[in-house]
């Protein structure tokens, strides 16, 4: 164990989990949050806020927003006669579930299997996932993307929608919560004759399966987890 002493500030490394502490502070700050260091709604989700700011802030955010315009993407979906220029800017959308359920989605996850995260950890798998192209995103005019960021029951079409956003679901299943699971169930019930082949109905008993299996712990044989195709090979998902 070490400590680095600056002023009322001290820095510890107990059990390789380094944390910043001081006389002045209500909460201790740990390089790697844990359920015991997030058991606080509040800290839990300024921890969440934090890693969507950072991300947004980054390189590889805007650089993933070129990527999807040097693909076309340079309109509105919505106004398709409001296209990008010098006084215009198109936003990115994330559609299907907002950037902080997906935060949610793969804090949870990590935590649920590997036990802790950081910030940092956060900030690259959002990264990756976005450039692998397996979150849901449509660009939007400002005013549009406001609308829709301020409607809870604001969904893009599929047909305007770019990602396999099913897939983030598949990897990060140990993730999905009960509140995650009822979005997407909404988005595929709304838009049921419009989903890509791809995705089966039985998706949404898998979705509410693991959210209770997560978030209330009943056992695996009881709600039937179980090696599936519930989503097709084409789609590279694997709930099992």
């Amino acid at each position: 164990m070490y400590e680095l002493s600056n002023g009322n500030d001290i820095i510890t490394n107990e059990d390789i989990n380094p944390k910043l502490s001081s006389p002045d502070a209500t909460y201790d700050l740990y390089f790697m949050q844990t359920r015991e260091t997030l058991s606080d709604p509040e800290r839990y989700k300024s921890f969440l806020k934090n890693a969507e700011r950072r991300f947004r802030a980054s390189p590889e955010y805007k650089q993933y927003k070129n990527y999807l315009m040097s693909m076309g993407f340079t309109h509105c979906q919505v106004m398709g006669n409001i296209e990008a220029d010098e006084q215009t800017d198109i936003e990115l959308h994330h559609n299907v579930l907002g950037l902080f359920d997906i935060c949610i989605l793969i804090c949870e996850h990590v935590l649920n299997t590997t036990g802790r995260i950081t910030t940092f950890d956060l900030v690259e798998l959002l990264i990756q996932e976005h450039q692998q192209n397996h979150v849901g995103v449509t660009m939007l005019s400002t005013t549009m993307h406001q609308m829709y960021t301020g409607d809870p029951e604001g969904y893009i079409p599929p047909d305007m929608t770019f990602g396999q956003w099913w897939i983030l679901l598949s990897k990060y299943r140990y993730g999905i919560t009960y509140e995650i699971a009822q979005k997407v169930i909404k988005y595929l019930n709304k838009y049921h004759d419009q989903m890509p082949i791809s995705i089966r109905p039985e998706m949404q008993e898998q979705l509410v399966n693991f959210a209770y299996y997560n978030q209330f712990g009943i056992p695996a044989d009881q709600i039937k987890i179980v090696p599936s195709n519930y989503i097709s090979i084409e789609a590279e998902g694997d709930w099992s």
